[in-house]
Order: C-alpha cells, then sequence, then structure tokens
C-alpha cells in the first residue's frame, strides 16, 4: 500500500511540473474607433507556425510558447501593421496591450494642365460656341 501512495505522489508532482508552461496574452484596440476592440486582427509570432486572430472583444492567447525573445506581428487590413519583441519568461504569462491605427495614403499633387490639354479643352470650348 505504502507503494501506491508513493507512486501517486510522484505522478501528482510530474503533472505540476508539466503545468509551467508560458503564453501570451493580449488585447489588440482599435485606434480609428474610439480605442474599441478590433475584431478577427492578426496575431502571429515570428519564425514559428503560432497564428491566432482576436475575438470579439480583441483578445487574444498563445499557449505553450518557449521562453526567450518572439517578435510579434499584428495585423489587419487597411491598418498599419505592429511590430513587437517581447520577452517571455518560463513559467509565466506575458500580456500585450496595443493600439492599431489605419494606414495613411498618400494624397495625389494637384493635376497638372499640359498644353496639349488646353488646345482640347480650347477646340471643345469653340465647337461649343459655334453649335450656338
Amino acid at each position: 500500500m505504502k507503494k501506491i501512495y508513493i507512486l501517486f505522489a510522484l505522478m501528482i508532482c510530474s503533472l505540476s511540473f508539466a503545468q509551467e508552461t508560458s503564453s501570451i496574452k493580449g488585447k489588440v484596440l482599435d485606434g480609428e474607433f474610439f480605442n474599441e476592440p478590433l475584431l478577427m486582427a492578426s496575431v502571429s509570432i515570428d519564425n514559428s507556425a503560432l497564428t491566432t486572430h482576436t475575438n470579439f472583444r480583441g483578445n487574444f492567447e498563445f499557449n505553450e510558447v518557449a521562453p526567450g525573445t518572439h517578435k510579434i506581428l499584428v495585423q489587419f487590413v487597411g491598418y498599419e501593421p505592429m511590430h513587437l519583441e517581447i520577452t517571455v519568461k518560463e513559467g509565466e504569462q506575458t500580456e500585450i496591450f496595443e493600439t492599431l491605427y489605419a494606414k495613411s495614403l498618400p494624397m495625389p499633387s494637384t493635376a497638372k494642365v499640359s498644353a496639349t490639354t488646353e488646345d482640347a479643352l480650347s477646340t471643345l470650348e469653340l465647337a461649343a460656341n459655334k453649335t450656338k
């Protein structure tokens, strides 16, 4: 009977050591819409196959992440992607709280009217005046 107790104690100890995993948890907000949660934003860890999406509350989570320094990519269509470098400690949960902002698009410069365009416009004006 004593051997069963020892075996049971060893199993419990091994399970408690197996639970020492690291994780990354976070929230992504929409900087263009009053910091509301940004749902379905893509979050991935570089150099690994770990990718997830934020839920309706903007939350995401990676479980069983190897300890060390990781590069995180947070992106959403129409928003500037965000590259983060985080350090994950063994047995701890690392939290990320970030806001994405919309991409800024360059405005086209003012149109320059060339001589051929001016000639075409004056020809159209002359034609319009002749029909009157």
